[in-house]
């Protein structure tokens, strides 16, 4: 079976540069002729409550999804009868502004993104510390349980919108990255990225305390982790001045595969035919917008992405992105083929796709149906 992925390329047409006064030619108009022509919204039905789920980035960054792509996807889900919520979840840890609801907003207003801007209400999913969530079991490659944000749990529909970029120790981060960790409470983003409980190495413990008092589960106790009452919140590792709270980081496949077992759970705890994702191919920068910072863009702006297909939208952007010509002063420069793993060599961008299609997400063969600007009158 081939899956539809339906594409705008935000580029302007040469022949068409020479008038000054062409809407059509914006990336927003492309975005709203794209989902009128591919019908990519017509599920929505009235009443549904939809949420949006985004990435707001951390605090410096200043390359993520721009907000006029975000309302103009809101505007088209309240004209059907929907009422659109935007949505991001707590980062993992208890000592920054983002890891916490809070925070996470103050950080979005920050960054361009407020119920004005947006056009519609901003939710943090998985309540003011990251730990509301609903356990679903999975029967994933290596995770059997996943704590999915308790508002993505109660929503009606839920619409994508990924700025589709490069990642540390992911490859990339597409929409199975968005969804598998954004949608996901504390404890299973600590699943994707650690492999066990933390323990204290009393030989470097100097008996601060801090890990004590930031933990919200109580369960540090003469200085070591009491597992049967730990939430893995990873407040204690990230508080630690001494480096004396040990940790195990996954690896960069583990970690892939991991994030596409949480996708799965999210995926079915909604409804598959409840998704619609949408990827950002602009500004496509080296590192994930989790970073306090946005290096240059490895490629050209290339476009935008619809899809009902989540594994089939993700390899399409991939290929793109490789066919692509590496840009000047930026990561990628000189590399040709795979930027992102030419960028973080450890990493491999198939694994995502691999694991995608096994647990049955959908499907890595894909065809592109485009979708032209329609010329407007003056």
């Amino acid at each position: 079976m081939v899956a539809t992925v339906y594409f705008t390329d935000t580029r302007a047409p040469v022949a068409e540069v020479s008038e000054w006064y062409q809407p059509h030619l914006s990336a927003v108009s492309r975005l709203d002729e794209l989902i009128a022509k591919s019908g990519i919204l017509d599920d929505v039905e009235r009443g549904e409550s939809v949420a949006l789920k985004v990435h707001f980035g951390e605090r410096g960054v200043t390359k993520q999804l721009r907000s006029v792509f975000m309302r103009k996807v809101a505007e088209l889900v309240k004209a059907r009868g929907g009422d659109p919520f935007f949505t991001e979840t707590c980062g993992l840890g208890m000592s920054r502004a983002t890891n916490f609801a809070t925070g996470r907003i103050r950080v979005a207003e920050e960054n361009g993104y407020t119920h004005q801007t947006l056009g519609a209400p901003i939710i943090i999913a998985d309540g003011i510390k990251g730990l509301d969530f609903v356990k679903v079991e999975v029967d994933g490659i290596q995770l059997k349980e996943v704590y999915v944000a308790r508002a993505i749990a109660d929503c009606d529909r839920l619409i994508c919108l990924t700025h589709f970029k490069g990642h540390l120790t992911g490859s990339f981060g597409g929409s199975l990255k968005n969804i598998g960790v954004g949608c996901t409470a504390k404890p299973s983003k600590y699943d994707i990225h650690l492999k066990d409980y933390p323990q204290i190495d009393s030989s470097r413990c100097n008996h601060c305390d801090e890990c004590v008092k930031i933990c919200p589960s109580d369960a540090i106790e003469d200085y070591a982790i009491d597992t049967r009452r730990c939430i893995r919140c990873g407040g204690c590792i990230g508080i630690c001045r001494e480096d004396a709270v040990i940790v195990e980081w996954t690896k960069p496949a583990e970690l892939d595969t991991r994030l596409v077992d949480c996708a799965k759970a999210v995926m079915d705890l909604v409804g598959r035919d409840k998704f619609t994702f949408f990827n950002f191919l602009l500004d496509i920068t080296p590192h994930c917008d989790c970073h306090p910072y946005s290096d240059n863009p490895i490629v050209p702006d290339l476009g935008i992405l619809a899809s009902r297909d989540i594994v089939a939208i993700d390899k399409a952007s991939l290929d793109l992105v490789t066919a692509a010509t590496a840009l000047p002063e930026s990561m990628a420069n000189g590399i040709e083929g795979d930027k992102f793993r030419g960028i973080f060599p450890e990493t491999d961008s198939g694994v995502q796709i691999d694991a995608g299609e096994r647990l049955g997400l959908g499907n890595r063969e894909y065809a592109i149906v485009e979708v032209h600007a329609k010329k407007m009158k003056k």
